[in-house]
């Protein structure tokens, strides 16, 4: 299994580097819950991580413009989506005093990354459905390898791409809840985000792992959708992180959640 899991590295380095970025990107995020201080909002290392983990997913993106057909539209737009979180990060770090989109990204993030998410969960649910051969990009072509493989069901029954929905759709009721929920359901669904993020990237990275060292080929549609995950994960981690330093600092004296130099828990405006 080694030998194989090194050849098939040296096959698909895209899966291999972004297999490493979700292991990396998870455990960090499970170091930062571990904070005692808010995270920072502005011009800190962990927006920068944002906009780092959002460039692996251009390979695999560019990859599908080059498909044509639906997929270039659904490329298209996941692209954007891709962009964005490359551009406000950026802008939060070079500008000293960042456009409150720019410093609030944080928060708008989750909902623009669903949508790329819906998008790329949507067409390989379809595919799996209506058992259609998915359109792969000329680059890395081993989409229909990876879909006529047995893992492209759970427990042989249930499509990837519907589990990839559900959980998508779950993010999505977290951060709507977190928005218009009263403060204490907020901090609830918060941590729920989180806790859906975090499993949604470990099941990520137990596929890529799959197709690294056992189907021997990568699907991009399921890079592109793992990309997106971890991006979710990283963009809902100072949310989960200040409910923990909320109730730290209640314990101790008043918090501090209104420093604009840190994150501040989402609520209406």
């Amino acid at each position: 299994m080694a030998i194989l899991l090194v050849r098939d590295i040296q096959a698909n380095p895209l899966a291999a580097v972004v297999l490493a970025a979700l292991v990396v990107g998870e455990i960090t995020s499970l170091l930062l819950m571990a904070r005692t201080t808010p995270i920072p909002a502005v011009r800190s290392w962990h927006v920068g991580f944002l906009a780092l983990f959002a460039l692996l997913g251009l390979p695999a993106v560019v990859d599908l413009l080059s498909a044509g057909g639906i997929a270039l539209v659904f490329a298209a737009v996941v692209l954007g989506v891709l962009a964005l979180n490359i551009v406000f990060p950026l802008a939060n770090l070079t500008q000293k005093a960042p456009h409150a989109l720019a410093a609030n990204w944080y928060t708008w993030a989750v909902p623009v990354l669903l949508v790329g998410g819906f998008i790329v969960a949507g067409y390989l649910t379809y595919v799996e459905v209506t058992a259609t051969a998915p359109v792969c990009g000329p680059v890395i072509n081993g989409c229909q390898v990876v879909q006529a493989s047995p893992y492209s069901k759970l427990f042989g029954i249930v499509p990837i791409g519907l589990v990839g929905l559900v959980g998508y759709a779950a993010v999505l009721a977290g951060w709507v809840v977190g928005r218009l929920g009263s403060a204490s359901v907020k901090k609830a669904a918060s941590l729920a985000t989180w806790v859906i993020c975090f499993f949604g990237v470990m099941f990520s990275a137990y596929l890529t792992y799959l197709e690294l060292g056992v189907i021997a080929a990568t699907c991009v549609w399921c890079i592109t959708s793992a990309v997106l995950m971890m991006l979710l994960l990283w963009a809902s981690t100072p949310a989960a992180q200040a409910v923990f330093v909320a109730e730290d600092a209640a314990d101790s004296g008043p918090a501090r959640m209104g420093d604009s130099t840190t994150y501040e828990h989402p609520r209406d405006h």
